[in-house]
């Protein structure tokens, strides 16, 4: 093998594994991001739940107003 070549296949060898060590940071911290948004979307979710909870207790209301105020017209009607 000729001196040039045993150069190229060196830094060749040493790029791999620059490259290859870089890719396991990424890798890592591509993982935390991605826990991180579960968290994110999880909170999300939850606070959905609660919105559609409350939205239906205030639907409730709504209906016992809706029906009050109709009972009243009928009434004031008779």
């Amino acid at each position: 093998m000729s001196p040039e070549l045993i150069a190229i296949l060196a830094v060749g060898a040493a790029l791999a594994g620059v490259v290859l060590t870089g890719l396991r940071g990424v890798r890592a911290d591509l993982g935390r991001r991605i826990d991180k948004l579960e968290e994110r979307v999880a909170a999300v979710e939850r606070g959905q739940a609660e919105l559609r909870e409350r939205m239906a207790k205030l639907e409730g209301l709504l209906e016992g107003l809706r029906e009050a105020i109709s009972g009243r017209r009928s009434e004031a009607a008779e």
